[in-house]
C-alpha cells in the first residue's frame, strides 16, 4: 500500500470545471469557424448496451444486445455578444418552421456534423507552472448531434447576482472518444 507522499506524488486527477463545449449552428449567426460557448454545465454522455436473454435448460444465458445513448443536456449562459439561444432557436425554425411547417428533419450541427465536449488533465501535484494544465485533453465528439429541446428562460427581480441560462438538450447518432 503506497504512502501519503506517494499517493499525493502520483495522483493526477480531472478537474469537473476544466472544459469547453464547440458547435457550429447550421444557418448561424456566427462565424463559420467552430464556436465555443459559455456553458454552465455539461456532462459527457454516457451509453448502455442491452441484453438479450436466451433460455438455456431453465436458465437465461446472456448476450449483448444494441448499444444506447442517451440525450445530452447542456446548460448555456445566454449572452447578448453570443447570441446562442437566438442560434439555437432559428436551428430549430429551420428543422420544424412554426409558421411555414416545413419540416426538414434532423440537421445536424455544421461543421463536420458535430459537436465536441473536451476536458483536461489536472496536475494538482503543483510542477506545472503555466496554471496546472496538462497537453493532456481528452474530447467527444457528438456525431449529427441537433437540439430537441429547449428550455424556458427564468427571470425574476427576486433573483440578485446570477446570470440568465437555459438548458438544451441535444439527440445524437452516437459519440466517438477521441484524445488530443
Amino acid at each position: 500500500m503506497a504512502t501519503l507522499n506517494e499517493f499525493r506524488t502520483q495522483f493526477v486527477g480531472v478537474r469537473q470545471n476544466r472544459f469547453k463545449v464547440s458547435c457550429q449552428f447550421p444557418g448561424s449567426s456566427v462565424a463559420p469557424a467552430t464556436f465555443e460557448f459559455y456553458c454552465k454545465a455539461a456532462t459527457i454522455p454516457g451509453s448502455a448496451i442491452g441484453v438479450i436473454p436466451v433460455g438455456y435448460k431453465g436458465r437465461p444465458v446472456k448476450y449483448s444486445g444494441e448499444r444506447t445513448y442517451a440525450d445530452w443536456l447542456v446548460q448555456i449562459y445566454d449572452s447578448p455578444r453570443q447570441d446562442i439561444r437566438g442560434d439555437i432557436e432559428a436551428w430549430i425554425e429551420r428543422m420544424n418552421g412554426r409558421n411555414t411547417l416545413d419540416i426538414r428533419p434532423n440537421i445536424p450541427a455544421s461543421g463536420g456534423d458535430y459537436i465536441t465536449v473536451e476536458y483536461m488533465e489536472q496536475d494538482v501535484s503543483g510542477d506545472d507552472v503555466d496554471g496546472g494544465v496538462n497537453d493532456y485533453q481528452r474530447k467527444i465528439k457528438l456525431v449529427n448531434a441537433f437540439p430537441v429541446e429547449l428550455s424556458p428562460m427564468e427571470f425574476s427581480y427576486d433573483t440578485p447576482d446570477t446570470f440568465a441560462e437555459f438548458a438544451v438538450t441535444f439527440t445524437y447518432d452516437y459519440w466517438e472518444y477521441q484524445g488530443v
